[in-house]
């Protein structure tokens, strides 16, 4: 095959090196026509090629260098990615971390309003019971006359004490009403921010949402019901944000 080629390059060869009649619709050739070089042909030729190869060689660097620099590009955006995500996450958990000690310490605010509720309410108990008066049939000559000689001076030590108690009485009544409003204001408030109290009195017992933290024996009521809720607990959301503490009703006595 190489043969066959070298031969019919030679023979094209001394085509050209042979003088050929031109054809009649050439005319005469003109004076300034440059003489053909088949060499310099080949040469040129050559040279073209070899210089096709080398841009060749050149592009496919450029496009191996181009395509290690977008891999890294994207190497460092998912990184970059990665620690934004990270950074995020960080930062959501620091948040709720920070929050859910807020709620709590609220929740321990809440539960001061209630103590001091039941306080005053069992104080206001204790000043509306009074004593029975004895009857009158009942007292001695002696608590009779001693009564009268009290006279005016006995009734109007009664009726300052009475007008004491029923001021104090007005005063508590004041001040419990005055806390319950803040107590349900800031109960609101938790309950815009998903804090919500956990029902337990009457409700079957949930360790997941509750802490027994004693038992009483009761025939009248189902096992592990809860019958008294010491210490109210809350849900955040989906979340528990404090046990309820609970004493829960048992049919058996322990031994």
């Amino acid at each position: 095959m190489s043969n066959n080629t070298e031969a019919l390059f030679a023979k094209f060869l001394d085509y050209l090196d042979s003088e050929q009649p031109l054809p009649e619709y050439l005319g005469e050739p003109p004076e300034s026509a440059n003489v053909f070089d088949p060499y310099q042909m080949v040469a040129e030729w050559t040279a073209l090629r070899h210089e096709l190869k080398q841009q060749g060689k050149l592009l496919r660097s450029t496009q191996d260098t181009l395509a290690q620099a977008l891999e890294v590009t994207r190497t460092d955006q998912e990184q970059l990615q990665t620690r934004l995500e990270a950074s995020q996450k960080q930062a959501l958990a620091t948040f709720e971390q920070q929050q859910e000690k807020l709620l709590k310490e609220l929740l321990g605010i809440v539960d001061a309003l209630d103590q001091a509720c039941t306080y005053w309410q069992e104080e206001l108990e204790v000043l509306s019971v009074t004593p029975n008066p004895k009857p009158a049939a009942q007292k001695s000559f002696w608590e009779k006359l001693g009564e009268w000689f009290a006279g005016k001076e006995s009734q109007s030590a009664v009726s300052e004490k009475s007008s004491q108690s029923e001021s104090l009485r007005e005063i508590l009544t004041s001040n419990q009403q005055g806390v319950e409003l803040i107590g349900r204001s800031l109960l609101e408030i938790l309950r815009q921010r998903r804090v919500i109290p956990i029902v337990a009195e009457g409700k079957l017992f949930d360790s997941q949402t509750m802490y027994a933290v004693g038992r009483e024996t009761k025939t009248d009521v189902t096992e592990n019901t809860v019958i008294k809720e010491v210490v109210r607990g809350y849900l955040w959301g989906d979340k528990v944000l404090r046990e309820a503490q609970v004493i829960v009703a048992t049919q058996t006595t322990g031994d």
